[in-house]
């Protein structure tokens, strides 16, 4: 089967899972993962596996910059302790505690080896849990330190994978080295994301056209991470750091169309890379199997569930203390942030979830010359890197709309998104004060031109009309104790489709009936859609 092919039977697969379970609780990658799995014991169905330098060269890039360049920096800087002392101390503390224990089942392995595996599983994969949290409601809150960790400790782990790689290979380490290139790499990708997002941010700044814009914003990830990549850092940083640049720095500055089309384009691109990814590493479960034939089954089912719990376990570890005993020390830090509920961390510990990155960097490490019971070094580290990853997808991520109903985290969802609703409410009350007060103002100026002054007072009327609906249904989200967003919204957004809906079954007959062209048909058609977005993105 060739690559188009193989493409296309993805993409078909991708289609019909997430349609089939479009109202299914299981968040799609999960059943992605598993539907993988099992196509890949079906003896007809062609051996399709994980090619390791397409993920880590191209999938990476274009997932981690469509996260940051829709991250919000005031919201990270708020909890950027949590999230440093996850994505660079967990990773650290998960590589150390992972290659204590190989070192100690495997003795035979090494320490560089056992460091390798302790790099390549340590980072938790923004992928998964980005694609998990879409279909549960989380606080936000969490969803913002989980997001920003997964963005960001692809970099320590990876820098950690290529010194222990090295050390592999050529049996030589320098901690002194290591340390000074870490933090050299860190600032120059940091130094160099940041020069790039001026450059690229103010060339696209000059650039009208949607889809040149968006062509460019699709080379953008690859600008930053190969150069970075190609010159011994790992291209993460550098594309975290571009992707945050622009998305906070200049994209408000667009234009409406570029912003409408850019983002359709990344989430549709978004989507499509993770579910491939998701599939992929079901896909591997044969093959994979293949390489450690000749180890003993319950040999496997202990180093696996060893690794397994260690990195599991080890993710609380760290989280409880990394999250009270700052608060315990510091009264800066307790003052600023004095109470978290305990789920808090509880949630962030379970939502350890490994994917598709760790995988590929498995995959990347070369054949050995030695052996563990008749088998590669190399094809065990893979396995154990997949049992992880399955084992944390499909234990913690099916259980996590449980653990959320158990833990009491949804009433604090709830709260969150009826206080985001009323937010969003009081913005737009002030917005259309700020409109009616110009709007006043302007009609004083222009009081001689009659047919202007009539449109002003009819647009005043309009936007009166509308504070009034808004004041009213702040008035009764706050009135409701138990707020369900569904039936607040139900009427507006009855309505609002409703109209809509008129309007283009109009334009259909318009268009049917020979009164306007092709052009104008597309026009108004895509003024509809604006508006049918612009409904969906509301409520």
């Amino acid at each position: 089967m060739g690559n188009i092919e193989i493409f296309v039977a993805l993409l078909t697969i991708i289609v019909i899972v997430s349609f089939v379970f479009r109202k299914s609780p299981i968040p799609t990658s999960l059943l992605l993962v598993i539907t993988g799995m099992l196509a890949s014991f079906i003896p007809s169905f062609p051996p399709i596996t994980l090619n390791p330098t397409m993920v880590l060269n191209i999938f990476l890039p274009l997932l981690i910059y469509v996260t940051s360049a829709y991250s919000s920096w005031r919201e990270i800087k708020v909890d950027f302790r949590p999230i440093a002392l996850l994505s660079i101390g967990h990773v650290f503390f998960i590589t150390t505690l992972v290659a204590l224990t190989i070192h100690f089942i495997l003795p035979q392995l090494g320490w560089p080896m056992a460091f390798l595996l302790g790099a390549v599983i340590s980072p938790p994969d923004d992928v998964a849990i980005v694609s998990i949290a879409e279909k549960i409601r989380m606080p936000q809150r969490i969803v913002t330190i989980l997001k920003a960790e997964g963005m960001l400790n692809d970099a320590p782990a990876l820098i950690l994978f290529k010194f222990s790689l090295a050390a592999l290979i050529t049996h030589q380490f320098s901690p002194f080295k290591a340390v000074s290139s870490f933090f050299l790499i860190v600032i120059g990708e940091t130094v160099y994301g940041l020069a790039l997002g001026y450059i690229i941010g103010n060339l696209r700044l000059k650039i009208r056209d949607p889809v040149l814009q968006t062509i460019i914003s699709i080379l953008i990830p690859f600008l930053a991470y190969l150069p970075a990549e190609k010159l011994g850092g790992s291209g993460v940083l550098a594309t975290v750091v571009v992707g945050m640049y622009i998305g906070n720095h200049f994209y408000d500055r667009f234009t409406p169309e570029v912003r409408l089309v850019g983002r359709s384009v990344w989430l549709t691109l978004g989507f499509i890379v993770q579910s491939i990814l998701f599939l992929l590493v079901g896909f591997d479960l044969r093959h994979i199997l293949k390489g450690i034939a000749s180890i003993p089954a319950h040999s496997l089912l202990f180093y696996s569930s060893a690794i397994t719990l260690v990195v599991i376990l080890g993710r609380f570890a760290w989280v409880y203390p990394s999250t009270y005993i700052p608060r315990f020390l510091f009264p800066s830090v307790r003052k600023r942030d004095p109470h978290l509920p305990w789920q808090y961390p509880f949630l962030i510990s379970w939502t350890g979830m490994r994917g598709g990155i760790s995988l590929a960097a498995a995959l990347a490490v070369p054949m050995l010359p030695m052996s563990v019971d008749g088998a590669n070094p190399r094809d065990l580290l893979v396995f154990l890197v997949f049992s992880v990853i399955v084992a944390t997808l499909l234990l913690q991520g099916m259980a996590l709309p449980w653990m959320l109903k158990m833990l009491g985290i949804r009433r604090y969802g709830q709260r969150e998104k009826k206080n985001e609703l009323l937010s969003g409410l009081h913005a737009r009350v002030a917005m259309t004060d700020a409109a009616l007060l110009w709007l006043d103002g302007h009609l004083k100026q222009v009081h001689s031109a009659q047919l202007l002054c009539d449109e002003i007072n009819l647009r005043i009327r309009e936007y009166k009309a509308i504070k009034e609906q808004l004041n009213s249904s702040v008035k009764n989200i706050d009135n409701h104790t138990h707020f369900d967003e569904k039936v607040e919204l139900k009427d507006t957004v009855f309505l609002s489709s409703k109209l809509i809906a008129i309007e283009r079954e109009e334009l259909g007959r318009l268009w049917k009936e020979g009164q306007i062209n092709q052009s104008v048909k597309i026009k108004l058609g895509y003024y509809l859609d604006v508006r049918s977005k612009h409904l969906s993105d509301m409520f």
